[in-house]
């Protein structure tokens, strides 16, 4: 089908232009009340060949609607045109001429290239937009850190998201003095990509199910390439000829170009990265830098634009909220993991308390019932076994005399095992650490002071381990630095320091410099003048220390103050 007739003195519609012209029964084209046919108000602007460039009839849909017009039915139509590289979007309104001796239809043609332009930014501009809630959506659902930047990188790199190429984040360290690499996507050379894209494509996935799909799955495939260029990159924040530290601390995003990559440090970014051309988004919530988000189009070599970077810019604000609540979340789980064990450490340290306070209560007594009965048995068994020596051995009386001394020495048995403190069913002995033992008697003693002694332990003794029931160190321990805290006036005025000498663990207490003669006002406070221990509980911790060999006692070099000290021996080497 060809058009003839009147030339028409014009080359193209120009953008917002129109053009009015009258089409014969022949699709010959006529004038219109005598007026040369031409664009809008723009007039003649080249040279034409025929109407054909601006109304293509090998279009079915063209045809058509000339046709129908002809038939004496209005018609409408919308195509584009394209040439040089440019297209040009039309609208064809073909109205029949009812008046005329002849049939012929008038044509009127609009440019729609500026509308369909807006149209389509819109549409695109929607369609990020969408990109963006569906990833903040995705946050919503997750505290993960890792998580999070699998999301960040999915929405920027693949085909339904942003569409970028490859996607790397930077995330800053706590001290906020160096970036470093953290996660990379995408992939490493033009054959990879195209089988990526190409089972993309066949799957026809949304971002939202691509997402929904990398959450679902067992394992995750790792970019094992860019995932090894993005752990490679330490950036330290002082650092301000590097481009990435720029765009970080400006807080302004940009796009990089050779013009950027003067000096050394650019130079070995473009060589790692490969390329010049980055989009550079610093990821700032709240004013703190969390890191700096870096896309390109290595693979496609496909420009990045202003309007890329724009977008990148808002993702950007809602992905470094996501960190940041984040990083929060871990923190406050980081506290409650050690609140918890703080305060079950308190629980802990109240029932040894508890039990070292109760066990200190039946020693004393055990200790009390015992010197009671023993004081009058000694007398017996002494008058008794005075006796046994002297009767002759044919005296009807021996025979009795032996039999008293046996149940005398019975009963001091059973009054030995009575004084033991605790039955054998509430001793936990064992191979325990020294220096952890007194750091949990100094735990247990922080539930009653806020100031507590300073503990210094030499290395050669750190893991040395002593033989003893651990409830009943806790009991000795306490009443002994509860005393020696007396005489300071708190605990705060005593020092404790373990070491290791001829095979003893030797805790040595001491006082501070202005009260040199502190180991010997604890001995005259403890001792009567018999020389004998007068405070029931410190013979009980005595006891205790005694009978897994220890002891305490005070020692002086001559040089250095006179000091207190509790030892116990050491075990050898587990075998």
């Amino acid at each position: 089908m060809t058009i003839s007739g009147e030339n028409i003195q014009t080359t193209q519609i120009d953008s917002g232009s129109a053009l009015f012209f009258q089409l014969n029964d022949r699709l010959q084209v006529q004038g219109y009340d005598g007026h040369r046919i031409q664009f809008g108000n723009g007039g003649p602007s080249g040279e034409f060949a025929g109407i054909e460039s601006v109304l293509p009839l090998q279009s079915r849909a063209v045809s058509d609607a000339l046709r129908m017009a002809l038939n004496g039915q209005p018609a409408k139509v919308r195509y584009f045109i394209g040439k040089d590289g440019q297209i040009t979007y039309c609208e064809l309104h073909c109205f029949p001429n009812r008046g005329g001796a002849e049939r012929s239809i008038y044509c009127f043609l609009l440019n729609r290239t500026a509308e369909e332009k807006n149209s389509r930014n819109l549409e695109r501009k929607i369609y990020e937009l969408d990109i963006i809630s569906q990833a903040v959506r995705a946050f919503a659902e997750t505290r993960n850190l890792s998580e999070i930047l699998r999301i960040i990188l999915l929405a920027v790199t693949s085909g339904p998201g942003l569409g970028f190429n490859r996607g790397f984040i930077l995330l800053s360290n706590d001290a906020g003095t160096s970036l470093w690499g953290c996660l990379a996507t995408g992939p490493s050379t033009p054959e990879e990509a195209g089988k990526i894209w190409q089972d993309l494509d066949r799957r026809s996935l949304s971002l939202e199910e691509i997402l929904g799909l990398y959450k679902s799955s067992s394992h995750n495939v790792e970019d094992i390439q860019v995932n090894k260029l993005v752990a490679s990159l330490k950036i330290p924040l002082s650092d301000d000829s590097n481009f990435i530290v720029k765009a970080a601390k400006e807080g302004r995003s940009l796009i990089t170009g050779p013009d950027m990559m003067s000096g050394q440090s650019n130079n070995e970014l473009k060589e790692r990265f490969g390329t010049d051309c980055l989009a550079v988004v610093p990821l700032i919530s709240r004013d703190n830098l969390q890191g700096v988000l870096l896309a390109d189009n290595l693979i496609t070599g496909k420009p990045i634009t202003t309007t890329d970077l724009q977008i990148l810019e808002i993702f950007a604000r809602y992905a470094s909220d996501a960190i940041e609540n984040s990083r929060l979340y871990g923190r406050l789980e980081q506290q409650i993991c050690q609140l918890k064990e703080a305060n079950d450490k308190i629980i802990k340290s109240r029932e040894n308390l508890i039990k070292a306070e109760k066990l200190s209560s039946v020693a004393r007594m055990a200790l009390e019932v015992a010197h009671e009965i023993r004081n009058p048995l000694t007398v017996i068994g002494g008058y008794d076994n005075s006796h046994l020596r002297k009767i002759e051995p044919e005296d009807k009386s021996k025979k009795i005399l032996e039999i008293i001394s046996k149940q005398v020495a019975r009963i001091e048995t059973a009054l030995d095992r009575f004084s033991s403190v605790v039955s054998s069913s509430e001793l936990k002995e064992g191979r325990f650490n020294l220096a952890t033992l007194v750091r949990e008697t100094l735990n247990m003693l922080s539930t009653t002071n806020s100031d507590l002694p300073e503990l210094k332990v030499d290395p050669q003794v750190e893991n040395k381990d002593v033989f003893i029931d651990q409830g009943l160190f806790y009991q000795a321990m306490m009443v002994i630095l509860r005393s020696a805290s007396h005489i300071t006036s708190g605990m705060q005025g005593i020092g404790i320091r373990i070491i290791s000498a001829n095979g003893m663990g030797q805790i040595f207490i001491t006082a501070a410099d202005d009260f040199p003669g502190f180991a010997e006002e604890f001995y005259r406070s403890q001792k009567d003048g018999k020389g004998n221990v007068k405070c029931p509980e410190i013979s009980v911790a005595l006891e205790i220390l005694q009978h897994y060999g220890g002891g305490l006692g005070i020692a002086s070099d001559g040089k250095k103050p006179t000091r207190l000290y509790v030892e116990l021996p050491l075990c050898g080497e587990k075998v």
